[in-house]
């Protein structure tokens, strides 16, 4: 046993600062993954944050001490022969080199709103320099402490103490119980903890089998192609990446298949076309059924008869107009284009008093909340016309934003010219709706030109609901609102109850809307987080209400934590409107009135509302019994074949 020790204490006690600091911030990266973030996690969620946090970090902070001590090293050569205590003060001089070093870095390039990622990315490698220095010199610090109460007694080897992990530890214990003190109800820390060790092991792991699998490579180039020696370590990573890269590559490609055939793939709900004669798809439309993919049908298939809306509003009704054009509709923008504009006259859009112009989501979704009160505030007096330009989910469909782009640009110049020749008593109203990714898609087909791109399209008011971080549109508004709206046209709320606490002033001249939530990590969600503060956790008004005081950002952990958030941003029951993260129903129906300027009384935005909520929950109920009897079928189907199989 005393070997064994012996072993074990000689094995700790010559790591060195490297492993220690790593360890360290290791140690402290587990505190910081328990920050409140916008919206509640589930324990396994919170696993895979603080395994990936911590594992990152890891390789950061010994990435860096690794150059720290190398630049000390050509500065200082034969260190490794020096005692234990010259090897101490060497690394704490190198490591208060670099804190300073980074300190300077970071006030040359200070923080600016709305500057180049370049910038955003040397300021965070330099608080990375001064991070990593700070935690090595803390290390030789502690280190030295621990030695000189050890040195005394020699029962413990010096340097065999483990004092960096265990203060890592302490901290962020203590970081974990505060957070908690500030989000009560977080998930347990103990489960957590262990699948995220679980988590950091099997990506370590990875790491350490990719290097060991890099250097083999490395030394079989250098023996066997000496004129490629310099190149020996890029080309060893390079072939042990390679087919991680070609993994991951594969299985992007089988996600995109599989949600691709989901997105055209026919519904049990929605197996036949509609019969309105003023939808897409019906008994009077030029667009054929099974081009239209499952949300155009579904889109379609919902439009409201007249009489559903006189029941609601008790006023005499027409059938509204739904046109959907789908991504296999024609092979072309300007084929497409010219299909949507071919519908649009033959089903009678433009005869209606408001033609609404509606950019989906990636999957083609457009929010029947706002279509439904749309029909029913002008009771079916209206038009909406969207184009799909992915089959996809809005994550995975940001490949797709310059086709949406595009196609919601020519199909405007299209209606605008359509609407220019007709005279102005017999014009329909044109208005815009887009929500998510379809926000992003309609907002961008007017960059750099603000307000008054809205204004050269025709576009009298618009809605744009829980609008992407990464629209350009909306990112040049919030910095520039001056330049990029200067009749104060734009407005952007969190609730119906904020925009009723906006001063007169204010209301009067809003036109465009952006209704995004305090705590929907759509609208904040952004790759830059990994390198950049955002304002959203600046500490000031800016900040957001959905985020405690006092937590701040980290590089790491602040985008694995909204990251999280992302996915747990839509989650919907049917028929209980809510407003919370990306689900915006519960007062979509107000700013439906609101925004396209539409009469209606309270009563009657309360009839419409309860509407809502049972229309909705009536189809989910549909879709889940169609979805059961198509299972049924095909169960007894199979059973049937396998009796006659037997016989």
């Amino acid at each position: 046993m005393g070997a064994r020790w012996q072993r074990v204490a000689t094995a700790l006690a010559t790591r060195d600062y490297t492993e220690r600091t790593a360890t360290l911030a290791a140690a402290l990266a587990v505190g910081q993954s328990f920050a409140p973030s916008l919206l509640p996690r589930s324990k396994t969620q919170q696993a895979f944050v603080t395994g990936l946090s911590a594992a990152l970090i890891y390789s950061v902070a010994r990435t860096s001490q690794s150059a720290i001590g190398s630049i000390a090293a050509r500065i200082r050569p034969g260190h490794d022969g020096q005692s234990f205590t010259d090897r101490r003060k060497l690394a704490a001089t190198a490591n208060s080199v670099a804190i300073a070093a980074g300190l300077v870095g970071q006030r040359v390039v200070p923080a600016r709103r709305g500057e180049p990622t370049k910038r955003a990315v040397l300021r965070t490698a330099m608080w990375t320099v001064t991070a990593t220095g700070a935690l090595g010199l803390s290390i030789t610090v502690l280190n030295a402490g621990v030695n000189s109460l050890t040195d005394r007694t020699g029962r413990i080897p010096p340097s065999v103490v483990p004092a960096g992990f265990l203060a890592g530890a302490t901290i962020a214990a203590g970081e974990i119980a505060w957070y908690r003190r500030k989000a009560p109800g977080q998930t347990p820390v103990a489960r957590s903890l262990i699948e995220g060790l679980g988590v950091m092991t099997v990506v370590s792991a990875v790491a350490v089998a990719e290097r060991k699998g890099a250097r083999i490579v490395s030394r079989w180039v250098r023996r066997n192609a000496p004129g490629f020696a310099g190149l020996a370590e890029p080309l060893g990573h390079l072939t042990t990446l390679a087919p991680v890269a070609l993994v991951i590559w594969s299985g992007l490609e089988w996600v995109y298949r599989r949600t691709e055939h989901g997105g055209a793939a026919v519904e049990d709900a929605y197996s036949t076309p509609p019969t309105s004669r003023t939808a897409s798809g019906g008994p009077a439309s030029g667009v054929g059924w099974d081009t239209l993919g499952r949300e155009g049908r579904r889109f379609v298939n919902m439009t409201m008869p007249a009489k559903e809306i006189t029941a609601v509003t008790g006023l005499r009704a027409a059938d509204p107009v739904r046109v959907f054009i789908g991504l296999d509709s024609a092979a072309t923008v300007d084929a497409r284009v010219s299909k949507a504009m071919d519908e649009l006259e033959a089903l009678g859009a433009f005869d209606r008093s408001v033609l609404c112009l509606a950019s989906p989501t990636g999957t083609g979704y457009v929010n029947y909340v706002v279509a439904e009160t749309l029909e029913y505030l002008t009771e079916g007096d209206c038009a909406i016309v969207a184009m799909q330009y992915s089959l996809r989910p809005s994550f995975l469909s940001l490949d797709r934003v310059q086709l949406g782009r595009e196609q919601n640009r020519v199909l405007l110049h299209a209606i605008n010219g359509r609407l220019r020749a007709t005279p102005a008593h017999a014009r329909p109203r044109l208005v815009a709706l887009g929500e998510s990714l379809g926000a992003f898609t309609l907002q961008d087909a007017f960059l750099h030109e603000g307000t008054a791109g809205l204004h050269r399209a025709g576009i009298e008011r618009a809605l744009f609901i829980g609008t992407p971080a990464e629209s350009g549109w909306a990112d040049q508004w919030r910095l520039d609102r001056e330049n990029a709206d200067p009749e104060s046209e734009v407005v952007e709320v969190a609730s119906y109850r904020e925009w009723e606490s906006l001063p007169e002033e204010v209301r009067k001249s809003a036109r465009y809307f952006l209704l995004s939530h305090h705590d929907d990590p759509i609208t904040k969600y952004s790759p830059v987080l990994a390198v950049q503060a955002p304002d959203w956790m600046a500490n000031g008004p800016q900040r957001s209400p959905a985020m405690p005081a006092g937590v701040p950002w980290r590089p790491v952990s602040t985008f694995f934590l909204t990251t999280v958030d992302v996915l747990n941003a839509s989650k919907v029951t049917p028929g209980e409107f809510a407003a919370r993260g990306h689900d915006y129903r519960a007062d979509l129906a107000q700013f439906t009135r609101l925004a396209f300027d539409l009469p209606g009384s309270p009563e009657l935005m309360l009839k419409v509302e309860l509407a809502l909520r049972r229309r909705e929950r009536s189809w989910a109920e549909r879709r889940v019994v169609a979805e059961q009897l198509a299972q049924a079928r095909e169960s007894i189907s199979r059973q049937l074949k396998s009796w006659s199989a037997t016989d």
